[in-house]
């Protein structure tokens, strides 16, 4: 009887430190934390947590996804999302954030194939049209790359990162002024934006104002933007 006892103990105890132990949406909470800290290992753990409580927590896998992307494991951040989408494929973001990995692996054309389904499924996310145009830009497809950062900045006027884009198209395609306007409110809006102001200065260049166009380069090397030290010597050091 009493060895009966101490097993119903001991299974009382465990039972105890169970219930006490994080519930899975806290799981997925305290792991959202750490990611938005930067603690990516940390999150990831958590992540695994969660999942062992539930294999199918798309909030919990779409997450472990994005931790893994930052940490440079992409392959197996690209499977993780696809676990995501296999149990939630109405949801946009493991598609975009998919693209993004992809992006990482140089798999471009896969990329802009994830922000295609992400803009299907969820139409309204800027992002997703500064992405894509990011790739465009890239391959010089200037004129689709401006008509997505045009796109992306009806839906989110106050991202500097959507002017950034716009502004290094628009002095891509000859459009200098429509640059400048553009790169002035990536930085209204980012004070610290040391590509934008490195971009600022070319346009400036380009539009024959070099002693202004310097100084915005000068910017950009002082936010540690590292090409600014070489369009200086090209630009200014004359």
């Amino acid at each position: 009887m009493r060895r009966l006892n101490q097993i119903i103990l001991s299974f009382l105890i465990i039972g105890l430190f169970s219930a006490c132990g994080p519930s899975e949406d806290e799981l997925v909470e305290m792991g959202r934390d750490q990611l938005a800290n930067g603690s990516f290992e940390d999150a990831i753990r958590s992540f695994n947590k969660a999942l062992e409580k539930n294999p199918t927590n798309y909030v919990a896998l779409n997450a472990r996804g994005v931790a893994l992307t930052r940490i440079g494991q992409l392959e197996e951040s690209v499977q993780m999302f696809n676990r995501a989408i296999a149990v939630d494929s109405a949801d946009y973001r493991a598609y975009f954030n998919r693209g993004n990995a992809k992006r990482l692996l140089q798999d471009d054309n896969g990329a802009i194939q994830d922000y295609d389904m992400a803009s299907n499924v969820q139409p309204n996310v800027a992002d997703i049209y500064v992405n894509r145009g990011a790739i465009l830009f890239k391959y010089g497809e200037y004129e689709r790359a401006l008509f997505e950062f045009e796109f992306a900045l009806r839906l989110d006027d106050s991202n500097p990162l959507v002017y950034l884009n716009k502004g290094k198209t628009e002095l891509r395609t000859n459009n200098p002024d429509d640059a400048i306007f553009d790169l002035k409110k990536a930085i209204e809006f980012k004070g610290d934006y040391g590509e934008a102001y490195y971009w600022l200065g070319l346009a400036e260049i380009a539009n024959g104002n070099r002693a202004e166009g310097c100084i915005y380069l000068q910017d950009a090397q002082t936010h540690a933007y590292e090409p600014a030290g070489e369009a200086i010597a090209q630009n200014c050091l004359q």
